[in-house]
Order: structure tokens, then C-alpha cells, then sequence
């Protein structure tokens, strides 16, 4: 004799009214946050001066196209 039972449909499952309209996969997903490039590109600009400094401490060659985004000024959001 077998313990399996049927599989719950959704329509068991979900019994509140509101759960119904809302789709799944948008109930739990994280909000995207509208943040302007230039903040993007100042965490970039950050990034490469660190690697800079991380790299000249460990004795490590830093590539130049990491060097040239560590020249640039950050732009004013």
C-alpha cells in the first residue's frame, strides 16, 4: 500500500483571493533599483584604485586598462 496522495493543485493551494492575481515569480523578486551610471561608474573608478594599491603592495603588474579607468574622475551625479 502507497503513502503518496495526489499533488495540490494551485487552485488548493492558494485560497486567498489576493494570492490569485499577483503572479508567482513577482511576489518574492527583489525591486530594481534605478541608480544613475555615473554612481555605477564612481564603484568602477573605486574598484581599479584599489586594485592599484593591491596590486603595487603584492608586487603584481597592473593592466594599463585598469590604470587608465583609475585616472578618471568621478563624475557628479
Amino acid at each position: 500500500m502507497s503513502m503518496m496522495t495526489a499533488p495540490e493543485s494551485d487552485r488548493d493551494h492558494d485560497s486567498s483571493g489576493a494570492a490569485a492575481k499577483e503572479p508567482k515569480h513577482a511576489a518574492g523578486s527583489p525591486k530594481l533599483s534605478h541608480r544613475p551610471a555615473s554612481y555605477d561608474r564612481g564603484v568602477q573608478i573605486a574598484a581599479a584604485q584599489l586594485r592599484l594599491v593591491t596590486d603595487r603592495r603584492l608586487g603584481r603588474t597592473t593592466p594599463e586598462w585598469i590604470k587608465e579607468l583609475a585616472r578618471e574622475e568621478p563624475q557628479a551625479s
